[in-house]
């Protein structure tokens, strides 16, 4: 069986369970077509149900909505055998007009008393900056979360987008408190910076262990995509940067690989992955990037970067959707020294697809201990005109010895619906059955203004 440093792996040195680990089944799963009862949330945000909040031995749900009222939505929701309840066990609006709390919701131990803490990204606060942006805390404990933010650390400089996107560290530096990348996309610029904050007693420092900028002055957007895992085997989370812009347009985008270990992180990228040579600038290379696992089992990891735009030329005699994910593979010297990468698509969606705008991976849905990967197309395109249906897909492509299948496990959101299936998604074992259930949410639309949470329950197997 071979494990990986899942998102969040690690809550703190002093605390027995995990906040993210990969749930193996018992054998072979596939979703059933058994749903737990929906339920109505706020539309438009964010899905995080990788930790045990409240210790009860079940995962919960956090949901949010940036756009609930410009101010933005916090709930949270305690799981059980039979899923969630209707009603939030936890709810927060944010204060201040226009600050659009809600983006990236996490669960991180970050003051090391043995209870996750909540944090989540207000990416157009103003406090002393106007709509610098801002991440929000609430310290946990055996009767919840702060009524109100335990600590707000906001953003570097105006219009900054800070707390747009966030990921787990584990605790890579080892001293007993969670850690946290935190990105500014359009800090110094239009260039973007990542922020490193390491935890401690009383929360997480205020100031910066490192900051992450673009390597290269002529992309953008650095930090909107970017994931962090284990991509290296040795134990720590590295952070993997995707960058589908650059100044002008004219050249495809990149991804930038920063290794961690336990002093830190080193503003000099270790690996740059480049686009191949058939991949044009419009085809959003970037755009969306995952740190995998071991989707082979030689005991290096994967990492993936979509290109959702990407269409294949006509005369290739491809027929399949745009859209398509380049998935680099492991080595003991690196990801571009392998010289192995592989391309996948959807094999059974339409043109709207937006193939691999988002990713998920480090999970094994199947139980087989190889890493597979989750993968969403809204089709929200066709919902910005408030009338064309977009139902949208999931597919789970499962890793093997010679890696992903060509064939993969699809679910799509109903025909004609504006369901947009695979913009907001998560996967764990939320009924604590051991089984991965998949959660998803559909986005906001003219004519849907509400979200619609479902979860579909694992089943062993596949079919």
């Amino acid at each position: 069986m071979h494990k990986w440093l899942g998102q969040g792996a690690h809550i703190c040195a002093r605390m027995g369970i995990a906040l993210a680990t990969l749930v193996y089944g018992a054998g072979a799963q596939a979703w059933s077509a058994t749903r737990l009862p929906e339920i109505t949330i706020p539309g438009g945000g964010a899905l995080s149900a990788q930790v045990d909040l409240n210790r009860d031995g079940y995962k919960d749900l956090i949901s949010t909505a940036p756009g609930e009222n410009h101010r933005g939505v916090v709930e949270v929701r305690y799981g059980s055998a039979k899923g969630f309840k209707q009603k939030a066990d936890f709810r927060y609006e944010g204060a201040m007009d226009w600050a659009q709390v809600g983006s990236s919701p996490m669960a991180l131990d970050v003051n090391g008393d043995g209870w996750p803490d909540l944090i989540v990204g207000a990416y157009t606060y103003s406090g002393s900056v106007e709509y610098a942006g801002a991440i929000l805390v609430f310290f946990g404990g055996p009767n919840g979360f702060s009524q109100t933010p335990s600590q707000i650390i906001e953003g570097p400089e105006a219009n900054s987008f800070f707390g747009f996107t966030m990921r787990s560290l584990g605790d890579f530096n080892h001293d007993g408190f969670a850690d946290l990348a935190v990105s500014s996309n359009t800090a110094g610029g239009t260039q973007g910076k990542i922020f490193i904050y390491t935890g401690s007693r009383a929360g997480l420092v205020v100031k910066p262990d490192s900051t992450l900028a673009y390597p290269m002055m002529s992309w953008w957007d650095f930090g909107r995509s970017f994931d962090a895992g284990d991509a290296s085997g040795d134990g720590i989370a590295d952070i993997a940067v995707g960058s589908a812009t650059s100044a002008g347009g004219g050249r495809p985008g990149l991804a930038f690989i920063y290794k961690g270990s336990a002093a830190g992180y080193s503003n000099r990228p270790d690996e740059t992955l480049v686009a191949p040579d058939y991949v044009a600038d419009t085809d959003q290379y970037g755009l969306s990037v995952s740190v995998l696992g071991d989707v082979d089992g030689d005991g290096f990891p994967e990492i993936a970067v979509s290109a959702p735009n990407y269409l294949p030329p006509t005369s290739s005699g491809d027929t399949v959707s745009p859209g398509r994910i380049f998935v680099y593979y492991g080595s003991a010297a690196g990801f571009n020294a392998s010289g192995r990468m592989q391309m996948i698509g959807a094999p059974d969606a339409d043109g709207f697809a937006y193939f691999g705008e988002v990713m998920l991976g480090q999970r094994d849905f199947n139980g087989d201990g190889y890493a597979d990967l989750l993968v969403g197309a809204s089709m929200r395109q066709r919902g910005l005109t408030g009338t064309l249906p977009f139902p949208g897909f999931l597919w789970v492509y499962t890793g093997g010895p010679g890696g992903f299948t060509k064939a993969p496990y699809k679910r799509s959101g109903a025909a004609g619906s504006v369901d947009g299936m695979g913009a907001i998604f998560d996967a764990a074992d939320v009924t604590g059955d051991g089984q991965m259930d998949i959660i998803t949410a559909n986005p906001a639309a003219p004519s849907n203004p509400q979200g619609l949470l479902r979860v579909f329950r694992g089943a062993k197997g596949l079919k």
